[in-house]
């Protein structure tokens, strides 16, 4: 992973609770990059946001935020 430090204030990720899967939205292009360089090429997207089971969401935040991202 590359490692990147948000703007102070500044959410770059925002996920969402949709019952059986979460949306993990980002909120700048430097997020996004991030995203599509460190995920599968075979994950999904909707609208913009990944797509995440469940299970996966801790492990996502805090390999966001150990990388300088602000989520929420």
């Amino acid at each position: 992973m590359t490692a990147s430090v948000s703007k102070p204030g500044i959410t770059d990720f925002v996920f969402s609770d949709n019952g059986s899967l979460w949306l993990c939205r980002p909120t700048n292009q430097e997020a996004r990059q991030h995203l599509e360089e460190n995920v599968s090429d075979e994950a999904q997207w909707f609208g913009g946001a990944l797509v995440v089971e469940p299970r996966y969401v801790e492990g996502l935040v805090e390999g966001l935020v150990e990388n300088g991202y602000l989520v929420s």
